[in-house]
């Protein structure tokens, strides 16, 4: 009997066929993970770079940000969040809101809905962080899709000349505009 409460559940890596994404099932991030099954999901996140964790059921904000700390350090939620609706950060430092719900005619969370469009997270730091975590807690039947571009096939399908010429470039994100295209 002791022997089964020792089991850990297996889990399944399904790859999305695509150049990136997997979906990880057996983990339910409301729970701690074993070793074992931090290594297998890191494994699978260095591989597939976007896991989907689908089922968790309603996930409590600080259990969202202790799961996340488990992949590196958390950045705090950015400055200009705080500037455009209801602010959640002093509940949540690492976590921002974004919503395209209105209340009293304010958006829901820091930023509203200006990061529901193209952008790369936090790339005005020095060092960026090494990902995000999303969490949807209401999905529209239509729409409100989230798309991811892995980069490294982008960079590795160059042809030679552009590759050559990209090697030698730089981005600055100097955070005078944000990820929306407005000034901070």
């Amino acid at each position: 009997m002791a022997e089964a409460a020792l089991a850990v559940a297996s889990i399944e890596i399904v790859p999305s066929g695509k150049a990136l994404g997997a979906d990880v099932i057996g983990v339910d991030i409301r729970q701690d993970l074993s070793a074992d099954q931090l290594r297998q999901v890191r494994q699978a996140w260095a591989e597939h770079l976007v896991l989907r964790f689908r089922g968790n059921g309603e996930v409590p904000l600080q259990r969202l940000a202790d799961f996340s700390r488990l992949f590196g350090d958390l950045d705090r939620a950015p400055v200009a969040s705080q500037k455009m609706g209801q602010d959640f950060a002093w509940q949540h430092p690492e976590i921002t809101v974004l919503s395209n719900v209105l209340v009293d005619g304010k958006p829901v969370g820091g930023l509203g809905s200006y990061e529901a469009v193209w952008h790369s997270d936090m790339t005005y730091n020095a060092t960026p962080p090494k990902g995000s975590a999303l969490y949807a807690v209401e999905i529209p039947p239509t729409g409100g899709d989230t798309h991811f571009a892995n980069m490294y096939r982008a960079y590795e399908t160059l042809p030679g000349e552009l590759k050559e010429r990209a090697d030698h470039l730089r981005c600055v994100h100097d955070a005078s505009r944000n990820s929306a295209g407005s000034c901070a």
